[in-house]
């Protein structure tokens, strides 16, 4: 149990990074709650098969040709990788995982997507070794826990400030996992969080491809978990660090704004990484609540050929997702007109629809042509906790449907039942590994008690993705 920075008078202590490096270093999975450790087992099985479903989209093909490498023969191979080896391997993945739109979330952690950056940093880090899965989940709890409260000290303050997106907490994050993957102590930990801290990119939502910055992210965590190990930043014995709290903090762990924040306050204590969500649609978490809503009322009998519009109302940060024609998958991935679209014409927004190959389809571009957005003040109350919708649905005689949804499909108080989770995980995975092997890594993944990368390895080994 830790609390968090602690208060001296009216003097505040150096050691709030320490506290959580302290934290990191010392999870075991005897530590872990059982619900914290069953949502992090289906987290961590729901980003390998959005990673493997990812590979064979353009950005993430881009970024391999760059980097030299795909990542999975990396994962696969026998020898431990090199530093550079492992950040390129990373770049490949964490790009790879945030391809399809598919990946994990927390509200209240920044709205972070940390599985796209953590579970890709502890494949490689896995690389070479010989550990079980149970050792890989306890290090994703580690980066989750300390990357989920760094991101909420991240949150925007100020409209302007929009360049803390995932890329930037989740840098933290990845780096945190891997360290602990490769039992690093608490002097270690808290060295690279402070060295992964001070390179982590500086993540501004980009299009196409670029988004959050998820692949350089986990790039740059694996070189601050090899940069710390080498002895980066240590300071010879005898030597203190800078103690001006206000000009020299390590990390914002430190920093006044952290002092008595709840948030983090409840470190082992809460969980947050039991509160992530996961995505039964391939797009923006804002577009989730419409899209169900939508779905829902569908399935109750409404005809999409005889709806004249559709006035989405949503919070103020969502209004830019209104585009009627996207032009990239990015573009469309971020479009409340295209993936209502997507879901008037098939009932669904998964990788399917919301594909290249989809752009330009005219069952899906004639619904979203009647689709508008705007901003419902009334959604307003409800973010960040929640990514609410309203729908005003007006058909071809004149009348009114009205839908609101506050809560989205995969959240905490709606989440996936297994039954979608091994669909998700069957839809992401099968089309690159085959029917055969993907069921062969869902069974693997589902029940990973007591086994080892060994194993995921073997499955890889003959179907994976390269």
């Amino acid at each position: 149990m830790h609390p968090g920075p602690k208060i001296l008078g009216t003097s505040r202590i150096l050691e709030g990074t320490a506290v959580f490096g302290e934290f990191a270093a010392g999870l075991t999975l005897s530590g872990v709650p059982e619900a914290a450790l069953r949502q992090a087992r289906t987290t961590f099985l729901d980003t390998v098969g959005t990673t493997i479903g990812g590979s064979g989209l353009e950005a993430t093909k881009l970024v391999g040709r760059t980097a030299g490498t795909d990542g999975w023969r990396t994962i696969i191979g026998a020898g431990e990788p090199s530093a550079a080896e492992s950040s390129a391997a990373a770049f490949a993945l964490a790009t790879s995982a945030s391809a399809l739109d598919f990946d994990d979330g927390h509200y209240l952690g920044g709205a972070i997507h940390p599985g796209s950056v953590v579970i890709p940093a502890l494949l490689v880090a896995a690389a070479g070794r010989r550990v079980s899965l149970d050792e890989i989940v306890v290090a994703q709890v580690a980066g989750y826990e300390v990357g989920l409260r760094l991101a909420h000290l991240l949150w925007p303050r100020h409209e302007q400030d929009r360049y803390h997106c995932t890329g930037t907490a989740a840098c933290v994050a990845g780096a945190v996992a891997a360290a602990n993957l490769r039992g690093a102590d608490t002097e270690l930990m808290t060295r690279t969080i402070e060295i992964a801290w001070s390179y982590a990119p500086m993540a501004a939502l980009q299009f196409p491809m670029v988004k959050e910055a998820i692949g350089w992210s986990c790039a740059t965590a694996m070189y601050a978990v090899r940069l710390a190990e080498n002895g980066f930043k240590a300071l010879p014995p005898g030597v203190a660090p800078p103690t001006d709290p206000d000009v020299f903090p390590p990390t914002p762990f430190d920093e006044a704004v952290a002092v008595g924040d709840p948030f983090l306050g409840t470190l082992g204590e809460v969980f947050e990484s039991e509160r992530t969500y996961l995505k039964p649609y391939s797009c923006c978490r804002y577009t989730h609540a419409a899209a169900k809503s939508l779905s829902e009322l569908i399935e109750d009998g409404l005809d999409p050929s005889e709806v004249q519009s559709v006035a989405v109302g949503t919070h103020r940060g969502a209004v830019f997702l209104a585009e009627q024609r996207p032009s990239t998958l990015e573009h469309a991935q971020y479009s409340f007109p295209f993936v209502l679209g997507a879901i008037a014409s098939d009932g669904d927004a998964g990788p399917e629809q919301i594909a290249v190959s989809r752009l330009a389809d005219p069952a899906i571009l004639d619904f979203a042509a009647r689709v508008t957005v705007s901003h419902d003040h009334s959604m307003d109350e409800h973010f960040p906790e929640h990514y609410a919708a309203s729908l005003t649905i007006t058909m071809a005689d004149g009348s009114d449907i009205h839908a609101r949804r506050t809560v989205a499909p995969g959240d905490v108080e709606e989440p996936l039942t297994q039954v979608e989770v091994e669909r998700k995980f069957g839809r992401s995975a099968t089309s690159v590994l085959g029917a055969t092997a993907a069921k062969s890594l869902f069974d693997l993944l589902a029940d990973p008690s007591g086994r080892g990368i060994d194993e995921l390895r073997g499955v890889l080994a003959g179907s994976c993705p390269h």
